[in-house]
């Protein structure tokens, strides 16, 4: 095992060498420049000695000359490892100063053991003799060689600084006491601090105060990177969000610090914050408004209800009064006129409040609806036809129609609702007179005017409602399609006109949008899918009579309401087979022999439900026909608010003529139907 002594000024180029010496078994003592490497070789006498030729202070051939120029040393065999010079270029300078073999850094590691063990068993080269004339080659050779270096370095430098001042980074680079001794232009940018001012310690601005001393001359910061991130302020007013990295160089002769202005996406990050709370103060703010209108709504419903409720309560207690003492008595005609009056105001209250309840289910989008293919412009003849006498004389009604209108599907009877309601509104925003207009013509999406944002892509007829009223401000057109809200006077109008007709346009799938300006008038825009199939024909409604000896299964678990439609149906000459829920009709028909012919159930029951009870008889009895009764048919409908195919339902509540109008139907023809209560 032989000693080598490595000379090199960098500690990469002394590792590199030191692994591949000590896989060859030999023992290494490393020596970072000329002389501490003649020190070195002066006492511990090594067997060869690996040098670099061009270190500081002493280069390789200053130390070669100077090792064979000592009795001491002059035997050590000395090879030159360079990366600077070629081995043919050195070589011939190299002999002339007893170097007995030029090696490239970049030489495979067998030929750097192959020329350590040639070393160690051949003579050492005669002592060579460097008059003036070898040092005057070895002083060309060196200042050529640093020229090239000089010139290479330029271009580097240069290409460097082109790359630095493109950068969209801020960079800082000097010595080992962290002053820096060249920043960028971008630097200068992010700071808004001329670069003379950043150089030395002005580059620490980057970081916050109380981290500059980390990076104090006393205590320089370990080799490797150290990242930091936060605001700093710059300088009165400007603060700006930076990441700065920062990376002291391996042998701890410099650093390099690379700056990123990170304030953009800082402040878009703080944006999407600040969004994202403002929106879910919007979202508590609406929630809260919904309350609002919830409560609001709740109100008026308990208080038109009660309304109706007291009249029915007090008539009914008047009605049963008369009758108690009519007893035993002859029921005078005065008696009887009085009877029969407050029974009819007792009918009129029931109507108002089923006539609310289907407005409420119509702006919840909850109402049964059969919808056809329909003429709007045959719609919009009808409610121009009621409206002769409901708007006044003073009001003029006119149309423009498009001959040329495309059909639309929708319920019939509920859109004539909503046509009128907006008419009534209408007439209400002009009471001293004015002109009224419903106009039609087909459209797209992007031909609306004005402009309707939200539409969905497709075509539409549409349906303008134009009066020159007194017009909306903006805060009643947000919320104008409140239920219950109006602008009216206590005791002129409920709140439900326009709600209700916004629940019928939603429903059916189409979209309604207020236009209106304060003493100018309104404009509502109903617009609504189109299709070219033809216009449903009508058919006229059956007739009320029954045949005799039909047998009708009933389920329904009100008992009040099942006792008067067994009632009505027993009276109208049908057997009636009476159920309080679904398991019960269930285990009624699958004990009766006989035929059923019909089955009535009540939608929402307990235990079983009219869908499922409906699907278990018809299986056992295909030819059995069903009619639904429902005040809320939520089951039976779909998510767009649409019955099933085959779905019939009477609504309730019921008059005797529609419940049997309704079963008749049911019994005698196969198409499905809606049946209403009559609005008062």
């Amino acid at each position: 095992m032989a000693t080598v002594l490595i000379v090199d000024d960098r500690a990469a180029n002394r590792e590199v060498a030191r692994a591949t010496l000590d896989h060859g078994g030999h023992h290494v003592i490393e020596a970072t420049e000329g002389h501490q490497a003649l020190a070195m070789a002066r006492t511990t006498h090594p067997d060869v000695i690996l040098t670099d030729v061009v270190m500081p202070g002493m280069d390789g051939y200053e130390l070669a000359h100077a090792l064979h120029a000592d009795a001491d040393t002059t035997d050590i065999p000395v090879l030159f490892f360079t990366a600077n010079y070629s081995p043919a270029e050195a070589q011939p300078l190299a002999t002339a100063y007893g170097v007995t073999q030029v090696l490239a850094k970049s030489a495979d590691p067998f030929e750097l053991l192959a020329a350590v063990e040639q070393a160690l068993h051949h003579e050492p080269p005669p002592v060579p003799d460097t008059g003036s004339e070898d040092r005057s080659g070895h002083l060309r050779a060196v200042n050529a060689k640093l020229v090239e270096k000089i010139l290479a370095l330029d271009e580097s430098e240069a290409r460097f600084e082109a790359f630095a001042e493109l950068s969209p980074v801020g960079i800082a680079f000097g010595g080992p006491d962290m002053h820096a001794t060249y920043v960028n232009s971008r630097l200068s940018e992010i700071t808004a601090t001329p670069v003379a001012d950043l150089l030395g310690a002005g580059w620490l601005r980057c970081l916050a105060p109380e981290r500059h001393s980390e990076f104090d001359n006393s205590n320089p910061p370990l080799a490797g990177a150290t990242t930091y991130y936060g605001p700093v302020a710059l300088a009165p007013g400007i603060q700006r969000h930076l990441q700065v990295v920062v990376r002291v160089l391996d042998d701890q002769d410099g650093f390099v610090a690379v700056i990123t202005d990170v304030t953009p996406l800082v402040e878009a990050e703080q944006r999407r914050h600040a969004e994202e709370r403002e929106r879910e103060i919007e979202e508590r703010r609406q929630i809260a408004h919904r309350f609002d209108s919830l409560a609001r709504l709740s109100g008026a419903v308990a208080h038109d209800f009660n309304n109706m409720l007291g009249v029915i309560l007090s008539l009914s207690e008047f009605v049963e009064e008369a009758v108690g003492d009519a007893i035993d008595q002859t029921l005078t005609a005065p008696n009887a006129e009085t009877i029969l009056h407050d029974l009819g105001q007792i009918t009129r209250a029931s109507k108002r409040a089923a006539h609310l309840a289907h407005q409420l289910l119509t702006f919840g989008g909850r109402e049964v609806m059969q919808p056809t293919v329909i003429s709007l412009n045959a719609i919009v003849d009808e409610v121009c036809g009621m409206l002769a006498t409901a708007v006044g004389e003073q009001i003029t009604v006119t149309t423009q129609l498009d001959p040329h209108l495309r059909n639309t599907r929708a319920d019939a009877s509920q859109l004539c609702q909503a046509l009128f309601n907006l008419a009534i509104n209408a007439r209400d925003a002009m009471p001293r007179g004015g002109a009224l207009m419903f106009r039609s013509t087909n459209k797209t999406d992007t031909d609306t005017d004005p402009p309707a944002g939200g539409l969905p892509t497709g075509e539409y007829v549409h349906v303008a409602v134009i009066d020159n009223g007194d017009g909306m401000p903006p805060e009643v057109i947000d919320r104008a399609m409140e239920p219950f809200f109006t602008t009216k006077p206590n005791g002129q109008g409920t709140g439900l006109g326009l709600a209700t007709a916004y629940g019928i346009i939603k429903q059916a799938g189409g979209h309604l949008i207020i236009d209106s300006v304060v003493d100018r008038g309104t404009t509502i825009n109903i617009y609504l899918p189109a299709t070219d199939e033809p216009a449903h024909t009508s058919r006229p409604a059956a007739t009320t009579q029954a045949s005799t000896n039909r047998t009708i299964l009933l389920a329904e678990d009100e008992d009040g309401l099942r006792h008067a439609a067994n009632r009505i149906l027993t009276n109208a000459g049908y057997h009636v087979l009476s159920a309080t829920n679904g398991h019960e009709a269930l285990t009624i028909a699958r004990q009766h022999d006989g035929p059923i012919h019909g089955l009535l159930t009540d939608v929402v029951m307990p235990h079983m439900n009219g869908p499922t009870l409906a699907a278990a008889l018809s299986a056992e009895r295909p030819h059995m026909s069903v009619l639904y009764m429902s005040g809320y048919a939520a089951p039976l409908m779909t998510e767009q608010g649409l019955l099933d195919p085959g779905v019939t339902v009477l609504g309730k509540p019921f008059t005797k003529v529609e419940l049997l109008t309704a079963l008749n139907t049911a019994l005698t023809d196969n198409t499905p139907r809606q049946f209403t209560t009559t609005a008062p």
